[in-house]
């Protein structure tokens, strides 16, 4: 039997916990990489892992994936101010999705964002909403997992999925300080 999910659509979810600037960045709509860089300039991307591997269970569950396909992999932190503010998992299927996407895989240090809000003809879900899963790569954050909030949408193109979750580290709200949307 599949456990529930722990993930819930944005709309029917009013997250409990967070405040006011944690809903915030949950529901940015926008490019997270142009708001980060209007606090941190100096916002620049640690890949930490690149390649075909096996999505955790409730990725591959989100795109319709058994458990155990592989998929390509991209896992990053968003650093600025020398601080991790956002940990980054993109998620493709392998096969023909891979060809429609080639460009993610070639990013390197770029952010994912910027190129994904200038690509025309693609497709955005919903957000959906979590809170305390546990993360590949924790130990580059220390003190932040696992109570942090996370959000995912899937973007599609020319119909292949790219899952895209952002796990929220240390965030300020606008014109403030940085806070810590983890408990």
């Amino acid at each position: 039997m599949t456990p529930p999910s722990p993930w819930q659509p944005a709309p029917a979810h009013e997250p409990s916990a967070p405040d006011a600037t944690t809903r915030s960045w949950l529901r940015e709509q926008g490019s997270l990489t142009t708001r980060l860089r209007r606090h941190w300039p100096d916002l620049a991307v640690r890949v930490l892992a690149e390649g075909l591997g096996t999505p955790l269970p409730h990725e591959a569950r989100r795109l319709g994936l058994a458990d155990g396909v592989p998929a390509w992999l991209r896992c990053v932190l968003l650093v600025g101010g020398g601080l991790p503010r956002v940990y980054a998992r993109t998620v493709i299927p392998d096969g023909p999705a891979l060809a429609t996407w080639a460009e993610v895989q070639a990013l390197g240090q770029q952010p994912l964002g910027e190129l994904l809000f200038g690509l025309h003809g693609l497709d955005r879900s919903g957000f959906d909403w979590a809170q305390g899963l546990a993360w590949p790569h924790a130990d580059h954050w220390p003190g932040a997992a696992p109570g942090c909030w996370a959000r995912r949408c899937v973007f599609t193109r020319e119909h292949a999925p790219l899952l895209l979750t952002e796990l929220f580290l240390h965030l300020p709200p606008d014109g403030a300080t940085p806070t810590h949307p983890c408990p």
